[in-house]
């Protein structure tokens, strides 16, 4: 006599259910966070650029560069975009100094979430986030 083996269609259902309410209930939980994350990114990326910016002061008598792009080989072509606008990072050069912002989430200047807070760096490194 010969058994059958397997899994019922109510018992795969009832572990599709399950797996759907774990997924759900964790995206409730992650979804607050992203918006966080990435501006935990944004202000990474920038430090690097200043870094960039700065190795390139360097080597041209402390003069910062006129745009993103002469700083673009040392990240393999491209100096990193700022994640929210998927555009270039604000670079004010002037002379011996820069100004580096990001705006944040929301693109507007201050902002009160963490995620909307402006970043803002110089050539001596990360400003206070404007409340």
């Amino acid at each position: 006599m010969r058994k059958n083996r397997g899994f019922t269609l109510i018992e795969l259902m009832v572990v599709v259910v399950i797996l759907g309410i774990i997924g759900s209930m964790s995206f409730v939980f992650v979804l607050p966070h992203i918006g966080t994350s990435t501006w935990t990114r944004a202000k990474v990326e920038m430090g690097e650029i200043v870094k960039a910016l700065n190795h390139y002061a360097m080597g041209h008598s402390g003069e910062y560069p006129a745009g993103l792009v002469d700083i673009g080989g040392q990240f393999n072509g491209n100096a990193p975009q700022d994640p929210f606008s998927k555009a270039d990072y604000q670079y004010e050069p002037s002379g011996s100094t820069f100004r580096l912002t990001c705006l944040g989430k929301d693109q507007a200047p201050g902002g009160t979430k963490d995620e909307d807070k402006d970043i803002v760096f110089t050539e001596r490194g990360l400003e206070s986030p404007v409340p």
